[in-house]
């Protein structure tokens, strides 16, 4: 595929810059003001695991038991269930079905991929999305960076921090990788060049392109929620900006007016908002901007205030009742967690942990801490290691 070209001519014509203007806070900022920011607790779901047939049935059975353990979104139980899951299961293939406490048929689907692990995981997810309306986790993938093999490559993992893969092999490195929803599309920061410009990687097909080819760098992309933008920092106008590029139209437009050092972009999850770290001269702070619907509208920018002098890496969580990000607190790095836009802040964890990233369910993050990848529970407060003894993990991103 043909990267975007930008160059100065099309830019001329066809790019578009949208001012942007700090003031008051904007309306579309106020409809979120007194949103309550706090989980509620609900009652656990309560399941049973019933007759699972066929020749690779019973070991069907207890891996979905062990993978719905994990998970810690069932109360798995033969007494008076909530919901109950029987299979038939011959060669690794999985036929599911899931019924309420009435008989009310929830799921009926069959799972044919080549593997029976990658079956009963998506099962396993298919089952949480049936029952609690949010998405499991079994599926889903982090990917991060790591210098195990000397240079810095981009890795993917599962959400237990299984099944590693490396999925960059440059010789100049490649770093500040994003991950697109559905789980297909790599984007990251490549020095192939000598100078970082930002690369996509389909992960199906094996293609790879670059984004941009205009002079300058460009760095730090991240998707959009619908996988068809990218928000990118990109120099060519001279002070790096932040521009959103539409992939399928080779169009590009600017939604940021720095004059400092933008940073690490990030989509609200209803695709309207971006918000990144800019530093202009006393230390990165956090900004949201706008992204308008039409060429003519004009971006609105404001700075968000978290109490912190030093915010890099913000991400909103799934259903952006808050946003995580990572701070300086007495003279070292933390993950913190604030209510979205307004609420108090948390510290999740202290000690060199940054570059906090949501699962999509938004009811963990996971973060690197001292070169180890970390999965911490937004309202239990728990950690483990998901990986490590793979070289300096830094910059996790989970899909969404």
């Amino acid at each position: 595929m043909s990267a975007l070209r930008l160059s100065f001519l099309l830019l001329y014509f066809g790019a578009v810059f949208f001012p942007a203007s700090a003031a008051t806070i904007p309306a579309w900022l106020k409809f979120w003001k007194g949103k309550d920011t706090h989980s509620v607790a609900k009652k656990t779901p309560s399941l049973t695991l019933g007759a699972f047939s066929g020749g690779t049935g019973e070991s069907a059975k207890q891996a979905l038991m062990k993978e719905l353990n994990s998970t810690r979104q069932f109360k798995l139980t033969n007494v008076d269930p909530d919901f109950t899951v029987t299979a038939n299961s011959v060669g690794g293939r999985v036929n599911g079905r899931l019924v309420n406490r009435s008989g009310k048929e929830l799921l009926d689907r069959t799972y044919a991929a080549p593997g029976l692990d990658e079956n009963l995981k998506a099962f396993a997810d298919d089952l949480i999305l049936a029952v609690t309306g949010k998405p499991g986790l079994a599926t889903s993938r982090i990917v991060f960076v790591s210098d195990k093999t000397g240079t810095k490559q981009v890795y993917l993992c599962d959400s237990n921090g299984q099944d590693v893969q490396q999925v960059t092999h440059h010789s100049h490195g490649c770093v500040s990788p994003t991950l697109s929803m559905d789980g297909t599309t790599i984007a990251y920061t490549s020095y192939a060049s000598g100078f970082p410009i930002v690369q996509v990687l389909d992960l199906g097909q094996g293609w790879e392109r670059t984004v941009t080819d205009t002079p300058g760098s460009s760095f730090g992309a991240s998707f959009a929620p619908d996988g068809e933008r990218l928000a990118v920092v990109m120099s060519f106008l001279g002070n790096p900006e932040i521009f959103v590029t539409d992939l399928n139209a080779n169009s590009a437009a600017c939604i940021s007016d720095s004059t400092g050092a933008p940073s690490s972009p990030a989509w609200h999850p209803d695709g309207q908002q971006i918000i990144f770290a800019d530093d202009r001269g006393d230390g990165p702070r956090l900004y949201v901007t706008e992204v308008p619907k039409s060429n003519k509208a004009e971006a609105k920018l404001i700075r968000w205030r978290t109490g912190y002098a030093f915010c890099a890496d913000p991400e909103f969580s799934p259903n952006a009742d808050s946003v995580a990000f990572t701070a300086r607190i007495g003279g070292e790095l933390a993950v913190v967690v604030k209510g979205w836009p307004t609420g108090s802040s948390r510290v999740i964890q202290k000690s060199g942990a940054s570059h906090p990233s949501w699962s999509p369910d938004g009811q963990y993050l996971c973060y690197s801490q001292n070169g180890t990848l970390y999965l911490h529970h937004r309202t239990t407060g728990h950690r483990r290691v998901i990986l490590s003894g793979q070289g300096q993990i830094t910059e996790p991103r989970w899909m969404k």
